[in-house]
């Protein structure tokens, strides 16, 4: 097993955001817009806050009371998104309701950060994406470092849980890349996985345990909850891994590369 250390590369990227700050600060303030309370939401929007204090970038957290009416929020998004100090947004997710939904075709293409809007992602499945999502640069990344390229060998990838931030974008961007992709929503711990590349996207704590992933599998992590007070992923750190490639874990594998290219989407690197 070789462990991909989201946190070494970062640093490289760290270096890259340093060098175009060099040129001159930020433009405009990158507002965070959160919805209702989230204890998860809460200590991401601290993390790429706390990223961008360190660097003289202008970020803002604008929270709106999820007791208002729909109306209301909508509203006050609108309020953040369309200020002129506003050069770049994010809508954390998850939204506290489904009727909330609507609140993310607010979002302007040309502020639209963490390319989640309806318009960028349908830009971005037909091949024009405005900018890339974060979670797909990293994974890129992570696949580079693997050597492994599914255009000389055919490799098969498997994805658990096709979420719209991660596992949908994620298996529509290794079909592109010519994997024989296969996604899972309802994975039960226990059953056997045959990949070569796995992604965990559900959510739920420790959900696959090594022992039944096939050997040499390369796994990313992108899952990430919280349990008993503690960042959490999908794979379940305490069993077998050392049959398996490479492996990103969560927390500490391809997260703060997603934070870094988040920002960097921001600065326009």
């Amino acid at each position: 097993m070789n462990i991909f250390n989201g946190r070494d590369k970062a640093t490289i990227l760290d270096a890259q955001v340093l060098e175009h700050l060099a040129g001159g600060p930020a433009e405009g303030e990158l507002a965070i817009i959160l919805i209702g309370d989230n204890e998860a939401s809460e200590k991401y929007i601290s993390i790429k806050k706390k990223y961008c204090d360190s660097r003289g970038i202008k970020c803002g957290i604008h929270r709106i009371d999820a007791r208002l009416k729909d109306e209301d929020i909508f509203k006050k998004v609108i309020d953040v998104l369309s200020s002129p100090a506003t050069a770049g947004a994010i809508i954390q997710l998850p939204l506290p309701r489904p009727s909330l939904d609507p609140c993310l075709r607010l979002i302007p293409a040309e502020k639209d950060i963490d390319a989640i809007s309806p318009f960028s992602m349908e830009a971005f499945y037909a091949g024009r994406p405005h900018k890339v999502l974060p979670v797909i640069r990293a994974l890129e990344l992570f696949i580079s470092e693997t050597g492994k390229n599914p255009a000389l060998t055919p490799l098969k990838a498997v994805v658990i849980g096709d979420g719209y931030l991660v596992g949908k974008p994620a298996a529509h961007y290794l079909k592109s890349k010519n994997y024989q992709v296969t996604v899972l929503n309802d994975y039960q711990t226990g059953q056997k996985i045959d990949a070569d590349l796995l992604l965990l996207s559900a959510g739920i704590p420790d959900l696959v345990r090594g022992e039944d992933i096939s050997a040499g599998c390369d796994v990313v992590d992108f899952g990430s909850s919280i349990k008993d007070g503690k960042t959490t992923g999908d794979l379940d750190q305490s069993s077998s891994l050392e049959h398996l490639g490479f492996v990103s874990m969560s927390p500490g594998g391809v997260g703060p590369l997603v934070v870094r290219y988040l920002i960097m989407n921001f600065l326009g690197i």
